[in-house]
């Protein structure tokens, strides 16, 4: 008898001996129930609330307790005498601590002087290490940040000057947690000879320091208070960093932002818990609170808001164990921070609603929750300042991905130049109706003409590349990569064969499947697939020297990479489309150049055929709602699309794929055409008197208020590029009229609002628009 499958079985499908965050974090946190419970519990929590209605700050004792415990080295390094756990864990030790305490700033102060101690260690300075850590993981000793001043740190108005052989600082420095206790500051300071910024140990005792407490709405226990300096003299040796100390704070707030994201964890897990007890026995109308269906929503929005929390904050931490992590801005500490603080706002005004009166008493401890979630908020970054950085973080890394895509297909476009440059060299002055775009190819590579002994080197060169390719689409890869340029040529030559050479293994790579097999590391072996692994591995050798795969630096095994900004064109989709009718036409235009003969068709020609998808799904994707009145033209009745690009119906499928429900007219004659809402022109591989009877009869055909796209072919600046597209075009009949050109016909026409709608200058490809009054 078959055993009945249950949708469990199928569903959850868990590998065995698989441990999960949350049963790493439990575990942490019964560590931490063990080993320090009974000391929060018993000598932290009692006389709380008193301290706290009297604005006591917490006692030095209790830090020197905690030092007695091993709580305050927990985190440090092994070599300076700590446990050397890592940061989850002792963000989920800090989250047990302010769940358990009635101080939700006992477990923030410890992590402070946790990471004061990190910092010094981080400093490498001898005399600072051994004066102060052992102090600070003792609780002998606490110390303090102090950086806020609400001004840009280069214009901070508290200074450092060195007077001979010793630092003289003036300035304040507010808003520090613990000030009022403190023995330690390290204090940011900006240097006023170079105006960078610096970091220095200031003691309590210095001359010239003095801490002054801060009367606040709340957390009135974690002796919050400013230092002022006045002419404060201090040896080189307390210097903590002689340079770019802002480096170093930014990586103080990047750890500062997880860790107060824990306590208010924490703090809110307390108070949940506290607040359905408090609810338990209460009654209204002859039933127990918790049973009415509107508490029983509050205290479940109050459970999501917490575990949603818990979530950013556990990832957050897990984070912090990555070798990639950047050392100075974590997108996941500031979410959660950000995610911490609006849940705790959301709480306190739940716990609020819940508790009625008692929540504006003093005597229990909703009022004072809400005060300390307010002071907990505006630490380590306000709310909109989070936001802030958060999306100048998503510009910046858009724009730089933007930036390396660009120049890895220009790169690959480079090789293909030199591509175009090599047949130019071995074709030498003929056949004659090529020869003048040869000419000015060979003139804009910077390349002489090759002597009597180099073109037959130049032409086996290349017979071996076409070869390749033709063995490798055919399933007949060489065990070993065929002998390059190297060695052969010399100078200008050299590089150009070089370059070649580096393109043919771009396309053997592309049309394998080896490019997209690297979208993860893999060695070579891993990555040959049908390839032969000697062969592979000096494809991806050739590849590496060429930027379009990396070498892989997480481990020694030899793994290869792709290249970040070609993921986009291994994956698929219109533009990986179109990076492979690039490699096809410069393969294909190579071999037609050195047989003298033309293309036939405009299918290679660049804006059709292969090219058609990325520019179809730019018009409807980005260019539907900038084209005025197109979007409701295109939903008209007997609207009709008009495409007269000539390259075997390509243009016209990919038209018709991302605008299913209108009849896309594949005829080149748009004369014939009528009600045409929108009409396709490529302009690539057309005479200037092709074209203007082109727009001529596309602009009869238009309804008004229709417009007429026409994509271009887009010249690099390069010299060598614009050169190898002028011979491109000659080889398929024909070069693209001007973009000068292009406005005057369309204008001539009778056409309006003419102008540039889009452009991608790694594709190669423009699109300028006009539209019938």
């Amino acid at each position: 008898m078959t055993t009945r499958a249950h949708a469990v079985d199928i569903m959850n499908r868990g590998v065995l001996g698989h441990r999960t965050l949350d049963e790493e974090v439990s575990e942490v946190r019964r560590e931490a129930r063990e080993r320090f419970a009974r000391f929060v519990l018993e000598d932290v929590n009692p006389g709380t609330h008193f301290r706290n209605h009297a604005r006591r700050p917490l006692d030095r004792r209790l830090f020197e307790q905690a030092g007695e415990l091993g709580l305050l080295r927990f985190s440090l390094p092994v070599e300076v005498g700590g446990d050397g756990r890592d940061k989850l864990a002792w963000g989920v030790v800090v989250e047990e601590i302010a769940r358990l305490s009635r101080d939700p700033g006992f477990a923030v102060l410890l992590d402070i002087s946790v990471e004061i101690a990190e910092l010094l260690l981080s400093s490498g300075r001898r005399e600072l290490i051994d004066r102060y850590v052992p102090d600070l993981m003792a609780g002998r000793r606490f110390g303090v940040q102090g950086a806020y001043e609400n001004r840009d740190p280069y214009d901070y108005r508290s200074t450092a000057r060195l007077e001979g052989d010793e630092w003289v600082l003036n300035g304040a420095k507010r808003f520090l947690a613990g000030a009022r206790f403190a023995d330690l500051f390290l204090l940011f300071l900006r240097d006023e000879a170079s105006n960078d910024m610096l970091a220095f140990a200031v003691e309590k005792d210095d001359p010239g320091v003095t801490a002054v407490a801060m009367d606040t709405m709340g957390l009135h226990t974690m002796g919050l208070g400013q230092v002022l300096l006045h002419d404060v003299r201090l040896p080189q040796w307390r210097l903590v960093w002689r340079a770019d100390a802002l480096s170093e704070l930014n990586t103080y707030a990047r750890i500062r932002r997880t860790m107060s994201a824990c306590g208010v964890l924490g703090a809110l897990d307390g108070v949940v818990d506290t607040c359905v007890e408090a609810l338990s026995a209460r009654r209204r109308g002859g039933r127990a609170v918790l049973e009415y269906t509107n508490v029983e929503r509050s205290v479940g929005e109050m459970r999501m808001l917490l575990q949603s929390a818990r979530a950013s904050v556990h990832r957050a931490l897990d984070g912090t164990r990555s070798p990639d992590r950047d050392p100075h801005f974590d997108e996941f500490a500031t979410v959660a921070k950000h995610q911490a603080a609006d849940c705790a706002l959301r709480i306190s005004h739940l716990v609020m609603g819940l508790q009625g009166g008692e929540a504006y008493m003093s005597a229990f401890p909703w009022e004072r929750f809400t005060r300390d979630v307010l002071g907990l908020v505006s630490g380590q970054g306000s709310q909109e300042t989070l936001l802030i950085q958060l999306g100048q973080r998503v510009i910046t890394t858009l724009e730089g991905d933007l930036v390396r895509e660009e120049a890895t297909e220009r790169a690959v476009t480079v090789l293909a130049d030199q591509w175009w440059a090599l047949h130019a060299v071995a074709v030498g002055d003929g056949p004659g109706e090529f020869a003048e775009a040869v000419r000015g190819l060979v003139e804009a590579a910077r390349l002489e003409a090759p002597g009597l002994d180099e073109r037959p080197q130049v032409s086996l060169l290349l017979d071996r590349a076409h070869a390749l390719v033709a063995d490798v689409r055919a399933g007949r890869a060489p065990e070993v990569l065929p002998v390059g340029p190297d060695g052969r040529f010399g100078g200008r030559l050299g590089e150009v064969a070089a370059g070649a050479w580096g393109f043919v293994a771009c396309v053997v790579a592309y049309e394998s499947g080896l490019l997209t097999r690297l979208l993860r590391a893999r060695t070579a072996r891993e990555a040959a697939g049908d390839l032969p692994v000697a062969f592979t591995e000096g494809l991806l050798a050739l590849l590496a020297g060429r930027g379009v795969v990396r070498r892989d630096g997480q481990d020694d095994e030899g793994r290869f990479v792709l290249a970040p900004g070609l993921e986009q064109v291994v994956v698929g989709g219109g533009r990986g489309r179109a990076f492979a009718a690039r490699l096809r036409r410069a393969l294909a235009g190579g071999a037609l150049l050195r047989a003298g003969v033309r293309a036939v068709g405009r299918e290679s020609v660049p804006g059709c055929g292969g090219e058609a998808a990325v520019l179809a799904e730019v018009l409807v994707g980005s260019l539907l709602g900038r084209l005025e009145g197109l979007a409701v033209a295109l939903d008209r009745s007997g609207a009709r699309v008009g495409c007269a690009a000539g390259d075997e119906s390509r243009s016209a499928a990919e038209l018709t794929r991302q605008i299913p429900y209108v009849p896309v007219l594949d005829d080149t004659d748009l004369g014939r055409a009528d009600r045409l809402a929108l009409a396709w022109l490529p302009v690539g591989g057309l005479t200037t008197d092709a074209l203007r009877g082109s727009v001529t009869a596309a602009a009869r055909g238009l309804e008004p208020g229709g417009w007429l796209v026409l994509p271009c072919p887009l010249a690099p600046r390069r010299p060598l590029g614009a050169a190898a597209l002028h011979l491109a075009l000659t080889v398929t009949g024909a070069t693209a009229p001007s973009d000068d050109e292009v406005t005057h016909t369309l204008r001539e026409a009778g056409l309006g609002h003419i102008h540039v709608a889009w452009e991608d200058r790694a594709l190669g490809l423009r699109l300028i628009a006009a539209r019938r009054p």
